[in-house]
């Protein structure tokens, strides 16, 4: 089960002088948490993670899915739960701890992706292209952002929250998640899958934040077939995601989106839309 956490652990009421035209006022709001939580890898390494302290459980899974430090659930022995004692300390015991080729101690910061795990040439060279079976609708696909938003709760209260949503072919949103680190929420939303066991093969996502290589990279390895972004995407994104056959859009708005790869996979009328990319 993952663990559940309530806004009041992840925000706290803070006041604040503030400064408006000519007037200084005294003001109040809710801040979002920022806090450390040690990842401990038996026989594998130390990870310190800057996070939001949600979903901590589906953090340190999907960051150890992301790293390659695991390539299934299956290969998670056992999971030792933050304690009264030791709350910012979680422990994942592998099965085969000789076989992981990641092997540190490190700091992550909440803004980190690949965090230099491995080399770009070795990502582009490992990752394999994904499968064509999501196709989703014009209508849609533009009703993402407002579904994703429905579903966040920190965001609005803080302003400083990103979000990602896994959805299906119907656009259900299986699994979310917020977190302070665009790529920490995305990887907690991957955990959630690997821990409820729920296929993300085939699926899409929806992210509150821009795309980056990082985060087409962390898409790709778990299986994930489109990746929309509401903010803009890098042009390594785009190279990665034609690579790996993902449909990477951003920004993604009610009113419109950009298709930068593969819009094959979105259809209007009940037909796919055709590449027509000028390529010069």
């Amino acid at each position: 089960m993952n663990d559940k956490s309530d806004k009041a652990t992840l925000t706290r009421n803070r006041y604040s002088v503030s400064l408006q035209d000519q007037a200084v006022k005294n003001n109040s709001g809710e801040i979002i948490i920022e806090q450390a939580i040690t990842l401990e890898v038996d026989e594998v390494g130390e990870f310190t993670l800057m996070c939001t302290p949600t979903d901590t459980e589906a953090l340190a899974v999907g960051f150890s899915y992301s790293e390659g430090i695991i390539e299934s659930i299956d290969d998670v022995a056992a999971i030792r739960r933050p304690s009264q004692q030791q709350p910012g300390l979680i422990g994942i015991r592998v099965k085969a701890p000789s076989r992981t080729a990641v092997r540190r101690n490190m700091i992550v910061a909440s803004s980190c992706g690949l965090c230099g795990s491995r080399t770009i040439e070795r990502t582009l060279a490992e990752t394999r292209p994904a499968g064509f079976t999501l196709t989703l609708p014009r209508e849609l696909l533009l009703q993402m952002p407002d579904r994703l938003f429905a579903a966040q709760r920190v965001y609005p209260a803080t302003r400083a929250a990103h979000a990602a949503g896994i959805f299906n072919q119907n656009g259900e949103i299986v699994a979310f998640a917020e977190d302070i680190g665009r790529h920490n929420a995305l990887d907690k939303a991957i955990g959630k899958c690997l821990l409820d066991r729920v296929s993300i093969k085939g699926l899409g996502v929806i992210l509150s934040s821009r795309a980056s290589f990082e985060m087409v990279s962390k898409a790709a390895r778990a299986g994930l077939e489109m990746v929309l972004a509401s903010g803009a995407v890098t042009s390594l994104a785009i190279e990665a995601a034609e690579l790996w056959n993902l449909t990477l859009c951003g920004p993604t708005r009610n009113d419109g989106a950009s298709i930068h790869t593969h819009p094959e996979r979105i259809t209007l009328n009940d037909f796919s839309i055709t590449r027509k990319f000028d390529q010069r």
